[in-house]
C-alpha cells in the first residue's frame, strides 16, 4: 500500500520514519526488521511502498496489523493467508491494488465470522483513476469519494467504483459464495 498505510511491498516490513532521497530527490524510506519480517527485508530495497504488493508482503501486513489490535489468532492467519493467495491469484488490472485485495479478504472474513472492524484502520480507499486520496462531500445517500488528486471532478463517485471493484474481485475469487451488494460490504 501507499500513503499512510505504507509497507515494504517485498517483505511486508514497516518502512522507517526517516526517508532518503533518491537521485531526482524523491523521497524513500527503508524496511524495518523490527517486525515480523524476515531478514530478507533488510535486502529490500529503498521504497514508499507500492500500489501493488506481493502476497508475502499483504500477508506480513495482516498479521503485523492484526497483533496491534489482539492476541495472536492462529485459525485467523491461516483463513487469512488461503483467501489471501486466491484473491492475489484471481486479482488482475485494477482490482490488483492492494487496498481491493485488503477490502474483499475483510468481505471473506467476515462471512467466515471472523472480526474485520479492526481491519478498515489499516487501509483506506484511493482513487481508482489516479491512485490519489479521495476527498469525501455528502450526498443524497451518505458520503461521495472524489479524487482529491489529478482526476476530473466530473468522474462521479469513485468510493462507489471501489466498492464495485471489491464486489467484482469477490465474486470471482469465490464463486461458491453470493457475492455482497456494494453498499453491503464489511468495510467500505
Amino acid at each position: 500500500m501507499i500513503g499512510e498505510h505504507a509497507f515494504c511491498p517485498h517483505s511486508g516490513a514497516s518502512l522507517s520514519r526517516e526517508a532518503h532521497y533518491d537521485a531526482r530527490g524523491r523521497p524513500e524510506r527503508a524496511p524495518q526488521p523490527a517486525d515480523r519480517a524476515t531478514s530478507a527485508a533488510l535486502d529490500a530495497p529503498l521504497t514508499t511502498g507500492a500500489v501493488r504488493s506481493s502476497k508475502r508482503a499483504l500477508t506480513a501486513y495482516f498479521r503485523r496489523c492484526h497483533g496491534r489490535h489482539g492476541e495472536p489468532d492462529e485459525a485467523l492467519y491461516r483463513r487469512g493467508a488461503l483467501a489471501l493467495g486466491r484473491l492475489k491469484e484471481a486479482a488482475s488490472g485494477r482490482d490488483a491494488r492492494d487496498e481491493i485485495v485488503w477490502y474483499a479478504l475483510g468481505e471473506r472474513l467476515a462471512r467466515s465470522d471472523f472480526d474485520v472492524e479492526w481491519m478498515a484502520a489499516h487501509a483506506e480507499p484511493r482513487c481508482p483513476g489516479c491512485n490519489g486520496r479521495l476527498a469525501y462531500v455528502e450526498g443524497p445517500n451518505g458520503p461521495i469519494g472524489r479524487c482529491g488528486g489529478s482526476c476530473r471532478p466530473a468522474d462521479g463517485d469513485r468510493l462507489e467504483t471501489v466498492r464495485t471493484l471489491v464486489r467484482s474481485l469477490f465474486e470471482r475469487t469465490f464463486p461458491d459464495v453470493a457475492p455482497p451488494d456494494t453498499d453491503d460490504l464489511a468495510l467500505l
